[in-house]
């Protein structure tokens, strides 16, 4: 009965469904990886030649790699705080009381809040004219508001990975939210059944648990953050350039023949992010292979 209910046609859903998913990614890519040889696009080469000096000059360039590391390092801060943050909320308000519903509504209020909104609050919030700066100054704590330390345009990004921690924290908390409540108390029950005290239970059962179903939202917070342009322009220093906003002064450059750049850089992005979308492939994989395991020991 099952199998006659399972059509070829009703087989191949799922597949058309990625497909549909991924085409504008896979179009995008290709028109790239063109305009980057010189084939297509602004400063397409006039001979129709396909010419890989674009790739050279990038690869080669020191600002390139100082921009690509200078954005791992924020978008890899900002997400470690924000999946903190979201954690700290799913175990400390896990239970059903009003309190702690409250307080879990509270914690994800900022969703809805726009990027370029969020970014330029921070501007006000931790410009060395803004609030925090005045705050500063009316308790005695600098002498001027211009004497307190930068927190943005500043060179290790901290205004910036403040806003973007604060930003994805909510969006991650919503999901470590739901997914505390799938997990239930019976893992916690039986590990409490054998003796294990509550940091024992909450290393050893919760915290597996709770990271399985948060890594995903984890890695789109990583590649989020990565390319993210409204905050990185309006917060980010000018050298060394977040990696979104020197692939944006390639694109409008006036030289045309300079545009190419542009193309090369996002594909190294491009890059960046399917490594990390493979690295947590492979943890899935992995994951569910100690689960087969275990489950036929338990079995057998």
């Amino acid at each position: 009965m099952s199998r006659s209910l399972t059509t070829p046609a009703a087989s191949r859903l799922p597949l058309l469904a990625a497909a549909l998913v991924a085409a504008p990614v896979l179009v995008g890519a290709g028109y790239a990886i063109l305009a980057s040889l010189g084939l297509a696009g602004p400063g397409q080469a006039a001979n129709g030649m396909l010419d890989a000096s674009r790739w050279h000059f990038v690869l080669s360039s020191r600002s390139t790699w100082w921009s690509i590391g200078w954005s791992l390092q924020v978008a890899i801060i900002s997400t470690a705080l924000a999946t903190l943050g979201a954690v700290v909320v799913a175990a400390a308000f896990s239970t059903s009381t009003r309190a702690d519903r409250w307080a879990r509504g509270v914690a994800t209020l900022p969703l809805p809040v726009p990027h370029l909104v969020a970014a330029a609050s921070a501007l006000l919030v931790l410009g060395q004219s803004g609030l925090l700066a005045r705050i500063g100054y009316a308790l005695g704590l600098v002498q001027t508001p211009a004497d307190m330390p930068p927190l943005v345009y500043d060179a290790p990004g901290v205004g910036l990975m403040l806003t973007l921690a604060w930003k994805e924290w909510t969006f991650l908390a919503l999901v470590a939210i739901a997914v505390r409540g799938s997990i239930g108390d019976l893992y916690d029950e039986t590990a409490t059944g054998l003796g294990a005290r509550t940091w024992t239970r909450w290393r050893l059962v919760t915290w597996p648990l709770l990271w399985r179903g948060l890594l995903p939202s984890v890695i789109a917070v990583f590649v989020f953050a990565l390319g993210s342009y409204e905050a990185a322009v309006l917060l980010a220093p000018v050298q060394p350039a977040p990696l979104p906003v020197l692939t944006m002064e390639r694109f409008a450059d006036p030289a045309l023949a300079r545009r190419g750049d542009a193309y090369v850089l996002a594909l190294l992005a491009l890059g960046i992010a399917a490594l990390a979308v493979g690295l947590h492939e492979w943890s899935r994989a992995r994951w569910s292979r100690l689960h087969t395991d275990t489950t036929r020991g338990a079995s057998s």
